[in-house]
């Protein structure tokens, strides 16, 4: 949302919409290779009241069997899974609310891999890699924040911690060594706008480069900055004191 202010949906990396793996083999002949399901269905599984049939990551991320991982959601559609309750409760508001699905489209709803790798290779292209996984979305071809910017020739970059380290080994498990870049977090690198050519790419930078702009009075006129796992607050590698004072 912080970068198109829009869900990304599943595409045929071409921006033609198409459905997600339903209940099909991916990544055949490698380690990733499993049984897929990437479709949401929030309703609880038969003898748990907190457990979706099919949601979130799966099982089997990088180098071992892969399963399950459910979490696009054909949002137009009020009779898949969980929609009706969603779309009811908001039409049901003072203020009601739309839910923009577009008919035919399945969107995102929780963190898969970006669809490239930092140097533009197509990760979607590349599941059967034992450092990549299933969990990936194809190529994006929504707009974002930074199309509009460089339309206007308003300069701007993304500062993500550790992104030279990652750029050195792209494809590398967890990402870095000691996963503190996070792909998940940049929206650009979802992007074929921005991906797909020397010059959008150059917009992802390192936070070095950002402490250097600071420092020579270059920075750009909009500048995001991600700081590395360790220090971005997140519950599960960070504390929020270290985000405040990063």
């Amino acid at each position: 949302m912080l970068g198109t202010g829009d869900a990304i949906w599943f595409s045929d990396g071409n921006g033609n919409p198409v459905v997600p793996p339903h209940n099909e083999l991916m990544a055949a002949g490698s380690p990733n290779a499993g049984i897929v399901d990437e479709i949401e269905n929030p309703n609880p599984q038969a003898g748990t009241n907190n457990w979706y049939t099919q949601d979130g990551y799966g099982n089997g991320s990088y180098g071992s069997a892969s399963s399950g991982g459910g979490t696009y959601s054909k949002c137009a559609d009020t009779t898949e899974p969980g929609v009706a309750a969603v779309t009811n409760y908001l039409s049901s508001l003072r203020r009601p609310i739309g839910s923009n699905c577009e008919s035919g489209h399945y969107y995102l709803l929780n963190n898969y891999n970006p669809g490239y790798y930092g140097d533009g290779r197509n990760a979607y292209a590349d599941i059967t890699n034992p450092n990549e996984t299933v969990f990936t979305i194809p190529p994006s071809p929504l707009r974002n924040i930074g199309d509009a910017l460089s339309e206007k020739n308003i300069s701007w970059a993304y500062y993500g911690d550790q992104w030279s380290t990652y750029l050195a080994n792209p494809d590398g498990n967890y990402v870095t060594a000691d996963n503190t870049y996070c792909n998940i977090c940049n929206p650009f690198q979802y992007s074929t706008s921005i991906m797909t050519s020397a010059s959008g790419r150059a917009h992802n930078q390192d936070t070095t480069a950002l402490y250097a702009a600071i420092q020579n009075g270059t920075l750009p006129a909009v500048s995001y900055v991600k700081p590395d796992g360790w220090l971005d607050g997140h519950p599960s590698s960070s504390k929020l004191n270290l985000f405040e004072g990063s």
